[in-house]
């Protein structure tokens, strides 16, 4: 009899196999993942995990098509009851055995509170008598009625197999011996299920070393090129985990891979444009206009379905079966490197059900943090107690940024993270580029005179940052009276497909030094690969102030008599966008520290005294000391117990997600936008909607899907959702399948220069830290 393990046919056996095979190219690609007792635990787990599904109740569920039958009990509860106790004694310890049976019985989210132990045992009895049938040695499993009637029958010792292996009542804590070896159990076992079920490789097909390809990249163009000092170093030390400080420009994302070597690798940034400059970059350099980097290199992000259909259009592959596999793999971690948002990777800080998985991933990886000083409080704590996990279980993290605050040492040190500095822990820089910027500081709110003066001067570009996009729609009205279309703007408030015209359009203006001027805000402090020749910006803190400051005079020196940076710090008023309480786009404390730091700063700043700067003004002592920074400190360590006092927790992944938005948003289309393209939006809508009642899914159907998606997708923006559940700010809720697209209302405006604009029913608290 052939015993059902899918609705879709597929039986027992087959997917058991399915099973092994990735196991085997897991063991091939990463063999120092698990030690020898523990493969062969993973082993044991694969093939025992779904040996209870040929119960009954279960087999006549799949054919008859039902979700449930009265008394079924989870499968794994009876896949358990199979395991050869006595034998595993033989070769095992007690924890081990106890991980190897929870890992198994746990490999599916299930409730057992309403199962009773007669209940269980009756069903153990009811699927004894499918055992005869079963083809055991089709798996490589014995099963002489001598060795089941030992098995089995050390098992109906419910006291002694249950107070030494599994109680139904219990399940097992941080604190239990056993813990450690039963989250990477459970989370292999746990990837290795999905890759079977989902019908795609656990792994990228044999390992590739990134700087290695990057470096015939640079010496097909350049003979003489070689790695710098910097990049020698991460290589030297690429068994220890490292953190390390380096100037913009010294090739840190090179020195990072070369670190990374042909391990699977995380790269994680603070900002979607970022990873998608690092993806391009990498891919480009990598692999040129191979299709092959789509089995190595992936992005993982929220709504990266825009991004990952840009690259298949590039490679002229886009078809259903491609894009679906090549997002699955994403999101399953299944590729050698992917550059990820924080989220998507730092999650399981919340041991959230199902979190071994990630774990367990990476206990065998290494992951790459990008400066780190661009976190909040919070989202710092997640960085600093995940990184102190995934270094538990045997993985290990390069920490690398262009100024590293003493304070986020002495956390890292108090939370006992282990890692190699630099000889004395000098940062690296580069000594022929070291007068980029000279500097002048005011003492009030960012004015148009100066910049008008400059603009009329001289032939360069020049680059205002602003705070908020409030703040940087006013600069750009007052400026486009002057000098109109000269002027151009780029922010978060634009849709997809303006957003993305927009930073192709910065950059080749940057790099054609272009007469004109730019408006921007944070998100061109660490994404965008532009150097201007002038530099205006509010304050927002020291970390901030020097990303953007590295977007000026980026990898070249300045010898010219004027200045050009010239930083407002808002006086007796604070600038856009900073308050003391409520919302505010940076930490208010570490705003006052930074504007006492650099208000005597006239002339050249060099890279020593920036970090020289950071080095004495972000200290644990003096942040204690403010009676206004003083509960920054605080607030990442209160994070970080949080995290510990609900290790056992086993809250709901959507929850955690949720915790990990600093300003929850939703995804908006703009009234204008709606109506110049009400048309096409409707019949992609209907379309949708026919796809999403069962209507017409024929292959060519589901390319359609994934286009018009796309579409839809590329014409919103992401709104707070404190103004967007304002209900005089939405025109109409349009259901799309499972989703609702939201249309702002007519008090909102929105052009490809400007931008979404603020709706007149936003407060003025509000409309301060947009």
């Amino acid at each position: 009899m052939e015993y059902l393990a899918k609705s879709s046919g597929e039986t027992i056996v087959d997917h058991t196999k399915e099973l092994l095979k990735r196991l085997a190219i897991l063991k091939k690609l990463y063999p120092n993942a698990l030690k020898n007792d523990g493969w062969r635990l993973l082993e044991i787990a694969c093939k025992y995990h779904d040996l209870g599904k040929m119960n009954r109740k279960f087999q006549s569920k799949l054919l008859e098509g039902k979700s449930k039958i009265e008394g079924e009990i989870p499968h794994a509860l009876l896949s358990i009851s199979m395991l050869p106790f006595d034998e595993l004694e033989e070769e095992f310890d007690d924890e081990q055995i106890r991980a190897l049976t929870y890992s198994i019985a746990l490999h599916h989210a299930r409730d057992f509170s309403e199962i009773t132990e007669s209940n269980y045992d009756n069903e153990i009895e009811l699927v004894r008598k499918e055992e005869d049938k079963f083809p055991f040695y089709l798996l490589g499993l014995k099963r002489d009625s001598e060795f089941e009637k030992k098995a089995v029958g050390r098992f109906y010792e419910r006291i002694i197999v249950q107070n030494e292996y599994f109680d139904l009542d219990a399940r097992l804590s941080s604190s239990d011996p056993e813990y450690d070896y039963f989250v990477i159990l459970k989370g292999f076992l746990n990837r290795i299920d999905y890759a079977a079920s989902g019908g795609y490789d656990i792994e990228s097909p044999g390992r590739i070393n990134f700087a290695d390809r990057i470096k015939k990249y640079h010496k097909d163009k350049n003979d003489d090129f070689e790695w710098n000092e910097l990049q020698k170093w991460t290589v030297e030390h690429n068994d220890d985990s490292i953190v390390f400080v380096a100037q913009t420009g010294m090739g840190k994302t090179e020195a990072a891979l070369r670190w990374a070597g042909n391990n699977k690798t995380f790269f994680v940034l603070p900002l979607r444009s970022a990873i998608n400059a690092i993806f391009d970059r990498v891919r480009t350099q990598a692999f040129g206009s191979k299709d092959e980097s789509n089995e190595y290199l992936s992005i993982l992000y929220s709504d990266m379905s825009n991004k990952v259909i840009d690259n298949f259009r590039e490679k002229n592959n886009v078809n259903i079966t491609n894009y679906k596999e090549y997002v699955e793999r994403s999101r399953q971690l299944s590729q050698q490197l992917t550059i990820s948002t924080i989220d998507q990777i730092f999650s399981f800080v919340y041991h959230y059900q199902g979190f071994e998985a990630k774990v367990a991933t990476l206990s065998y990886s290494k992951v790459i943090v990008d400066e780190i000083q661009m976190y909040s409080p919070n989202l710092l704590a997640y960085i600093i107690y995940g990184l102190k996990i995934i270094q538990k279980y045997g993985g290990k993290f390069c920490i690398m940024t262009a100024t590293l605050a003493p304070f986020i040492v002495d956390l890292m040190k108090e939370k006992g993270l282990k890692y190699k500095l630099p000889e004395k822990e000098k940062p690296f820089l580069d000594k022929k580029l070291n007068r980029r910027h000279k500097v002048k500081i005011f003492h009030y709110e960012l004015d148009i005179d100066k910049v008008m003066e400059i603009y009329r001067k001289f032939d360069g570009n020049i680059l205002i940052v602003c705070n908020t996009v409030n703040k940087a729609m006013q600069v750009y009205d007052a400026l486009f009276e002057h000098i109109g279309n000269d002027v151009h703007m780029i922010h978060s408030r634009f849709i997809a497909r303006d957003r993305k015209k927009k930073e192709i359009e910065i950059q080749k203006f940057s790099n054609d030094h272009l007469k004109g001027i730019w408006i921007g805000t944070q998100v061109i402090e660490a994404s965008l690969d532009i150097d201007f020749d002038v530099l205006f910006t509010e304050l927002s803190e020291l970390n901030g102030l020097f990303q953007r400051m590295g977007r000026c005079y980026r990898r070249r020196n300045y010898v010219g008599d004027e200045y050009n940076v010239y930083v407002y710090d808002g006086g007796e008023k604070n600038p856009s966008g900073i308050h003391g309480g409520g919302r505010t786009v940076v930490h208010y404390g570490m705003y006052k520290l930074s504007k006492n730091a650099i208000n005597n700063i006239d002339g050249y700043l060099s890279e020593e005294e920036k970090i020289d700067l950071i080095n004495n003004v972000y200290t644990t002592k003096k942040i204690k000391e403010s009676d206004v920074a003083n509960d920054y400190i605080e607030e990442v360590k209160n994070t970080i117990s949080y995290l510990e006092s609900g290790a056992d927790d086993a809250i709901d992944r959507r929850s955690v997600m949720k915790k990990f938005r600093d300003i929850d948003s939703i995804q908006c289309m703009p009234y204008s936008v709606y109506e110049s393209n009400r048309m096409s939006i409707k019949d992609k809508i209907s379309f949708l909607n026919d796809y999403y009642k069962g209507k017409n899914k024929s292959k060519d159907y589901l390319d359609k899907k994934i286009e018009y998606s796309n579409y839809l997708d590329q014409l919103t923006v992401a709104v707070p959702t404190y103004i967007v559940y304002e209900v005089e700010n939405i025109y109409k809720v349009i259901e799309v399948g499972k989703r609702n697209i939201i249309i702002l209302s007519k008090g909102f405006n929105y052009s490809f220069d400007k931008g979404l604009s603020l709706s007149k029913n936003i407060d003025d608290e509000d409309s301060n830290v947009w």
